[in-house]
């Protein structure tokens, strides 16, 4: 009998592994992408977050999934916060798109109603926490502390949130990368979780930082963030403050600083301004991306130490957020810079794979006529539960709208 319970279990999971299929979630236009990815180019994409209703200045077809205004990676809640079990973030600035910057605002912004699919909610720009079916939970983290504010206060929250990564006890790290006006107030934060499952406390680990990135972890829980404005790679290591007490000052700034160092030094390489950074599955080394001047993707060692070119100089088209697949396919976005004016184009996303040798193979296109791609994160398509097969279609937008080619 044990037996035959065995064979069922081995066949049920093989028959799970056969259904699974990898799904890159990419931001872009304040939207999230799911690229259904298939080995060619081209594959699939859907509508995983759709920010806004249609029409917006009417209730009548509330927003697609999320509703949310999204930026960045797309981080898990680990298993130690039992209250948000396959939970995923993403930084949000979904009041402020919605209800501040258009005029008139948004028909929605006036609905009080938290149960109402067209709620809106007044929040700083922050973290909006979704569900495993990619809905809102209504959460939000920030940088004040509470999950509303009043209209009348300082809307703004963080400058410019978009990074995030968990540490395996649930403490959350997070970037701002600040007003990117060259006077460094990019910032590095860690919100502690609370015994309901909220993130109202927090530190900043820096204050001054130049345009920060979105950060990776290693297996030591070193921190490794690009800041490009300083032509740069920072790594951070632990300790890390464990309660708000730990920065009991006006500035919220830790009193003991955790160790800084410079991890890689633009210049070398090819790879001038680091933007970006993935690691690989499985491994201390790290795939990192130059933007410009010129853009490139080189791979480098748990030194910082340079191992080999993966996409060469002038290839990648202004690379930004990365990630790695269980195969090893590096998958990362475009902005596609005018090379005069520096303005975002129409964006896209592009994989490299690589042959059985391990050698990268030219870079295949996914996706095209983008606005603003930034985040890029690699899933089993288990790990939500969303049928994503069953999405509406991501549409190519007029390359009119997203900047020209």
């Amino acid at each position: 009998m044990l037996s035959r319970s065995l064979a069922l279990f081995v066949l049920l999971l093989a028959a799970h592994r056969a259904t699974a299929y990898e799904v890159v979630l990419s931001t872009q236009g304040e939207y999230m992408d799911g690229y259904l990815v298939n080995g060619q180019a081209f594959p699939p994409r859907v509508i995983v977050n759709d920010p806004d209703p249609h029409p917006p200045d009417m209730l009548t077809t509330p927003p697609y999934l999320g509703g949310r205004h999204l930026n960045g990676q797309v981080c898990f809640f680990p298993p130690s916060v039992p209250h948000h079990h396959r939970q995923y973030i993403v930084a949000d600035d979904e009041y402020r798109e919605a209800c501040l910057d258009p005029n008139p605002p948004q028909a929605r912004c006036s609905v009080t109603d938290p149960t109402s699919p067209f709620y809106v909610g007044v929040s700083l720009d922050g973290w909006a926490a979704f569900s495993s079916k990619g809905v809102w939970t209504r959460q939000h983290i920030n940088v004040q502390g509470q999950p509303n504010v009043d209209q009348n206060s300082d809307p703004q929250g963080a400058k410019d949130p978009q990074g995030c990564v968990f540490l395996r006890d649930g403490r959350l790290i997070a970037t701002d990368v600040g007003s990117e006006n060259g006077t460094n107030d990019g910032a590095l934060m860690v919100f502690f979780p609370g015994p309901n499952g909220d993130y109202s406390t927090y530190c900043f680990l820096d204050k001054g930082l130049a345009d920060p990135g979105m950060p990776v972890l290693d297996d030591a829980d070193n921190i490794y963030i690009p800041e490009p404005e300083a032509a740069r790679v920072d790594k951070f290591s632990p300790p890390y403050p464990s309660s708000a007490a730990d920065c009991a000052n006006p500035d919220l700034l830790v009193t003991m600083l955790p160790q800084k160092s410079t991890w890689l030094a633009g210049g070398a390489n090819k790879l001038n301004i680091p933007i970006s950074i993935a690691r690989l599955r499985h491994s201390d080394h790290f795939y990192v991306a130059g933007a410009v001047f010129p853009p490139i993707i080189n791979e480098y060692d748990a030194n910082g130490t340079f191992v080999r070119n993966i996409v060469p100089a002038n290839v990648p088209k202004n690379p930004l957020g990365m990630d790695v697949g269980r195969d090893g396919t590096l998958y990362y976005a475009e902005l596609n810079l005018d090379p005069v004016t520096f303005s975002p184009r129409c964006g896209s996303v592009s994989m490299v794979q690589f042959d059985k040798s391990g050698n990268p193979q030219p870079p295949v296109t996914l996706g095209q006529h983008l606005q603003f791609p930034d985040g890029i994160t690699v899933i089993p398509s288990s790990k939500l539960r969303i049928k994503f097969r069953e999405l509406h279609p991501s549409p190519d937008i007029d390359p009119s709208q997203c900047g020209g080619e």
